[in-house]
Protein backbone atom coordinates (compact mmCIF):
# COMPACT_ATOMS: atom_id res chain seq x y z
CA UNK A 1 0.00 0.00 0.00
CA UNK A 2 0.99 2.97 -0.96
CA UNK A 3 1.61 5.64 2.01
CA UNK A 4 1.82 9.29 1.19
CA UNK A 5 3.22 12.44 3.45
CA UNK A 6 1.98 14.79 1.26
CA UNK A 7 -0.92 15.42 -1.35
CA UNK A 8 -0.42 18.63 -3.70
CA UNK A 9 -4.56 19.91 -4.34
CA UNK A 10 -4.54 23.13 -7.34
CA UNK A 11 -8.14 24.51 -6.28
CA UNK A 12 -10.01 24.78 -9.02
CA UNK A 13 -10.95 29.22 -10.70
CA UNK A 14 -9.35 32.34 -10.10
CA UNK A 15 -8.09 33.27 -6.48
CA UNK A 16 -10.60 36.25 -6.01
CA UNK A 17 -13.16 33.69 -7.03
CA UNK A 18 -12.32 30.95 -4.97
CA UNK A 19 -11.02 32.75 -1.89
CA UNK A 20 -14.81 34.58 -1.60
CA UNK A 21 -17.48 32.03 -2.94
CA UNK A 22 -19.05 29.16 -0.63
CA UNK A 23 -17.51 26.43 -3.23
CA UNK A 24 -13.84 27.75 -1.85
CA UNK A 25 -14.86 27.71 1.80
CA UNK A 26 -16.25 24.60 1.30
CA UNK A 27 -13.01 23.18 0.04
CA UNK A 28 -11.04 24.41 2.13
CA UNK A 29 -12.61 23.54 5.60
CA UNK A 30 -13.46 19.93 4.61
CA UNK A 31 -9.65 19.41 4.09
CA UNK A 32 -8.93 21.33 7.18
CA UNK A 33 -11.41 19.48 9.33
CA UNK A 34 -9.59 15.96 7.98
CA UNK A 35 -6.17 16.52 7.50
CA UNK A 36 -3.65 19.02 9.28
CA UNK A 37 -3.66 21.55 5.69
CA UNK A 38 -1.75 24.05 4.74
CA UNK A 39 -2.36 26.85 2.34
CA UNK A 40 0.11 27.52 -0.60
CA UNK A 41 -0.08 30.95 -2.50
CA UNK A 42 1.90 30.59 -5.64
CA UNK A 43 3.28 34.05 -6.96
CA UNK A 44 4.69 34.84 -10.11
CA UNK A 45 8.41 35.98 -9.42
CA UNK A 46 8.94 38.01 -12.20
CA UNK A 47 5.42 39.67 -12.42
CA UNK A 48 5.91 40.85 -8.92
CA UNK A 49 8.94 42.77 -9.60
CA UNK A 50 6.57 45.50 -10.33
CA UNK A 51 5.64 46.80 -6.67
CA UNK A 52 2.17 47.27 -7.02
CA UNK A 53 1.57 43.91 -8.34
CA UNK A 54 3.17 42.45 -5.59
CA UNK A 55 1.20 44.34 -2.92
CA UNK A 56 -1.78 43.10 -4.87
CA UNK A 57 -0.32 39.60 -4.38
CA UNK A 58 0.11 40.38 -0.91
CA UNK A 59 -3.17 41.58 0.09
CA UNK A 60 -4.83 38.47 -1.39
CA UNK A 61 -2.24 36.39 0.77
CA UNK A 62 -3.60 38.31 3.06
CA UNK A 63 -6.77 37.49 3.06
CA UNK A 64 -6.79 33.95 2.50
CA UNK A 65 -4.62 33.70 5.55
CA UNK A 66 -7.45 35.68 7.85
CA UNK A 67 -10.49 34.53 6.15
CA UNK A 68 -9.06 30.57 6.18
CA UNK A 69 -7.52 30.64 9.12
CA UNK A 70 -5.03 28.69 8.55
CA UNK A 71 -1.07 28.38 8.05
CA UNK A 72 0.09 29.76 4.58
CA UNK A 73 3.35 30.14 2.88
CA UNK A 74 4.28 32.10 0.06
CA UNK A 75 5.70 30.17 -3.07
CA UNK A 76 7.44 32.61 -5.61
CA UNK A 77 8.08 30.26 -8.58
CA UNK A 78 9.86 31.32 -11.58
CA UNK A 79 13.13 31.33 -9.70
CA UNK A 80 15.40 30.47 -12.71
CA UNK A 81 14.12 33.34 -14.86
CA UNK A 82 13.68 35.79 -11.87
CA UNK A 83 15.47 35.60 -7.86
CA UNK A 84 13.09 36.23 -5.00
CA UNK A 85 15.13 37.64 -3.25
CA UNK A 86 14.10 41.38 -4.22
CA UNK A 87 10.49 40.21 -2.86
CA UNK A 88 12.06 38.80 0.81
CA UNK A 89 13.88 42.49 0.91
CA UNK A 90 10.45 44.29 0.14
CA UNK A 91 8.75 42.58 2.91
CA UNK A 92 11.65 42.71 5.68
CA UNK A 93 12.70 46.41 5.09
CA UNK A 94 9.50 48.64 4.10
CA UNK A 95 12.40 51.47 3.10
CA UNK A 96 13.54 49.32 0.65
CA UNK A 97 9.87 48.86 -0.70
CA UNK A 98 8.95 52.19 -0.56
CA UNK A 99 11.97 53.44 -2.65
CA UNK A 100 10.76 50.91 -4.85
CA UNK A 101 7.08 52.00 -4.93
CA UNK A 102 8.41 55.99 -5.52
CA UNK A 103 9.62 55.24 -8.88
CA UNK A 104 6.51 53.95 -9.84
CA UNK A 105 4.50 55.98 -11.97
CA UNK A 106 1.15 54.31 -11.19
CA UNK A 107 -1.55 55.94 -9.41
CA UNK A 108 -1.83 53.45 -6.79
CA UNK A 109 1.68 54.25 -5.43
CA UNK A 110 0.90 55.35 -2.69
CA UNK A 111 -2.02 53.11 -1.65
CA UNK A 112 0.47 50.58 -2.05
CA UNK A 113 2.96 52.25 0.42
CA UNK A 114 0.30 52.88 3.18
CA UNK A 115 -0.72 48.97 2.49
CA UNK A 116 3.09 47.73 3.31
CA UNK A 117 2.52 49.58 6.53
CA UNK A 118 -0.06 47.96 7.58
CA UNK A 119 1.14 44.59 6.19
CA UNK A 120 4.50 44.48 8.79
CA UNK A 121 2.98 42.30 11.12
CA UNK A 122 1.22 40.31 8.51
CA UNK A 123 4.92 39.49 7.12
CA UNK A 124 6.26 38.04 10.56
CA UNK A 125 3.57 35.10 10.47
CA UNK A 126 4.64 34.09 6.66
CA UNK A 127 7.25 31.48 5.65
CA UNK A 128 8.28 32.24 2.12
CA UNK A 129 10.13 29.47 -0.32
CA UNK A 130 11.97 30.58 -3.94
CA UNK A 131 10.84 27.70 -6.02
CA UNK A 132 11.32 26.66 -10.00
CA UNK A 133 9.01 24.59 -11.91
CA UNK A 134 11.11 24.22 -14.53
CA UNK A 135 14.09 23.16 -12.47
CA UNK A 136 12.65 21.57 -9.65
CA UNK A 137 14.93 24.09 -7.73
CA UNK A 138 14.00 24.93 -4.42
CA UNK A 139 11.53 21.81 -3.73
CA UNK A 140 13.59 20.51 -1.08
CA UNK A 141 12.61 23.93 0.35
CA UNK A 142 9.63 24.32 -0.08
CA UNK A 143 8.38 20.22 1.33
CA UNK A 144 11.03 21.09 4.81
CA UNK A 145 8.77 24.35 5.15
CA UNK A 146 5.47 22.51 5.00
CA UNK A 147 6.72 20.05 7.57
CA UNK A 148 7.90 22.85 9.75
CA UNK A 149 4.19 24.58 9.25
CA UNK A 150 2.51 21.88 9.30
CA UNK A 151 3.19 21.90 13.17
CA UNK A 152 1.62 25.21 13.23
CA UNK A 153 -1.75 23.54 11.94
CA UNK A 154 -2.32 21.95 15.42
CA UNK A 155 -2.66 25.39 16.84
CA UNK A 156 -5.80 26.17 13.93
CA UNK A 157 -7.11 22.81 14.97
CA UNK A 158 -9.10 23.51 17.90
CA UNK A 159 -11.12 26.77 16.06
CA UNK A 160 -11.42 24.68 13.22
CA UNK A 161 -13.68 21.76 15.29
CA UNK A 162 -15.26 24.07 17.08
CA UNK A 163 -16.10 25.97 13.70
CA UNK A 164 -17.33 22.72 13.04
CA UNK A 165 -19.14 21.78 15.72
CA UNK A 166 -21.28 25.37 15.44
CA UNK A 167 -21.89 24.48 11.93
CA UNK A 168 -23.33 21.30 13.11
CA UNK A 169 -25.79 22.63 15.75
CA UNK A 170 -27.02 24.99 12.89
CA UNK A 171 -27.69 22.07 10.43
CA UNK A 172 -29.49 20.43 13.23
CA UNK A 173 -31.21 23.23 14.01
CA UNK A 174 -32.49 23.68 10.68
CA UNK A 175 -33.11 20.28 10.28
CA UNK A 176 -35.50 19.73 13.57
CA UNK A 177 -37.48 23.25 12.19
CA UNK A 178 -38.14 21.29 9.19
CA UNK A 179 -39.09 18.46 10.50
CA UNK A 180 -41.76 20.60 12.93
CA UNK A 181 -43.14 22.61 10.16
CA UNK A 182 -43.34 19.39 7.58
CA UNK A 183 -45.98 17.56 11.26
CA UNK A 184 -47.63 21.27 11.40
CA UNK A 185 -48.50 20.21 7.07
CA UNK A 186 -49.40 17.36 7.49
CA UNK A 187 -52.06 17.85 10.51
CA UNK A 188 -53.33 20.34 8.43
CA UNK A 189 -53.56 17.96 5.75
CA UNK A 190 -55.47 15.52 7.93
CA UNK A 191 -57.78 18.06 9.67
CA UNK A 192 -58.77 19.42 5.98
CA UNK A 193 -60.03 15.51 5.12
CA UNK A 194 -61.95 15.43 8.09
CA UNK A 195 -63.32 18.53 7.88
CA UNK A 196 -67.22 18.63 5.86
CA UNK A 197 -66.37 19.80 2.22
CA UNK A 198 -66.17 23.72 1.84
CA UNK A 199 -64.76 23.72 5.60
CA UNK A 200 -61.37 24.91 5.74
CA UNK A 201 -59.33 24.07 9.23
CA UNK A 202 -59.27 27.26 11.71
Amino acid sequence: MLMLRYVLVDTPGQIEVFNWSASGTIITDSFASTYPTVLLYIIDSVRCTNPVTFMSNMLYACSLYYKSKLPIILVFNKTDVQDNGYAIEWMNNLEEFEEAIRSSSSYMSDLSTQMARALEEFYTKLKTVGVSSLTGSGFDDLLTAIHETRGEYDEYKQEIEEKKKKFLEKEVARQERELAKMKVDQENELKGKTLPFGKKPM
